[in-house]
């Protein structure tokens, strides 16, 4: 299995949650704060973190209720806004770039607006303002997970498949990194996945358009172009309403780019933040 090294474990309490995270590269270099998606965990990033860190102090951490952090009674976008909030106060940070994926975009967004003084440049991946998951195709499913828990699953393959189901364009390679990345091992050999089971259907994303306006870092804003998440219409409106922003699209990627293409976002990363001067 494909293993990627050069970062370094750390953890931390803050707001009495015990929070794990990644960091790699120099910390001398200018910051950069990794955000993952719903049901994800910080190494999501492992794949494009060692092109960025050549540049750039990287700092991923495992949300509140994902990867080795401590899962909580609540997910709104208020409680990972101020989560960030006490991260950066943690590890002392001057203004950073901000990236984030999915449900860590949508958090992005909203830590941008609401301090813009600290976030340099702003990347969001594939997340809309607003989203409301009740309702959608799988709301049965996340309700019967957070009543009943994870299932075990008896084996590695068998994690991967389920994973699979979920992500249909990833290459096998990275979804048998980002899977094993979120899994325990039981005592009996079976493994379980790492994120609160609760976390889908209690995650509260707040309503971003009326704060899109108050976002004044330089936004790159990337969609997937075979997603199904950010619809292109939603993108170009978004574009036009945060003040700085430019759209792009990584047409060979579905939801999950870091994972999908994480060789063709490092490169629209890297030449976007070069052309603003980050």
């Amino acid at each position: 299995m494909q293993t990627i090294t050069g970062y370094t474990d750390r953890r931390a309490s803050l707001r009495g949650i015990d929070i794990h995270y990644l960091g790699w590269g120099d910390p001398g270099a200018p910051p950069m704060v990794l955000l993952h998606g719903l049901t994800g965990h910080a190494h999501i990033w492992d794949h494009m973190a060692p092109a960025l860190a050549g540049h750039y102090h990287l700092l991923a951490p495992d949300q509140r209720g994902h990867g080795d952090s401590g899962h909580a009674g609540s997910y709104t976008t208020a409680d990972f806004v101020d989560d960030l909030a006490a991260f950066v106060a943690h590890t002392a940070l001057p203004p950073f770039v901000l990236m984030g994926l999915s449900m860590g975009g949508h958090n992005a967004m909203a830590f941008a607006a609401a301090h813009p003084e600290l976030v340099t440049h702003l990347i969001a991946i594939d997340i809309p303002p607003k989203l409301d998951l009740r309702g959608s195709p799988g709301w049965a499913e996340m309700e019967r997970l957070a009543a009943a828990g994870h299932t075990t699953f008896a084996s590695f393959g068998e994690a991967v498949e389920a994973a699979r189901a979920g992500n249909p364009t990833a290459p096998q390679e990275n979804l048998e990194c980002r899977t094993k990345w979120n899994l325990n091992t039981l005592p009996d050999g079976g493994l379980l996945l790492k994120y609160d089971p609760r976390a889908p259907v209690l995650w509260a994303p707040e309503d971003l358009w009326p704060r899109l306006a108050s976002i004044e870092a330089p936004t790159l804003l990337v969609r997937g172009g075979k997603t199904l998440v950010l619809p292109r219409a939603t993108g170009e409106r978004m574009s036009s309403e945060i003040r700085d922003c430019e759209l792009v699209e990584v047409p060979e990627s579905g939801h999950s780019v870091p994972t999908d293409c994480p060789g063709p976002l490092q490169e629209l990363v890297l030449d976007w933040l070069t052309r603003r001067g980050a």
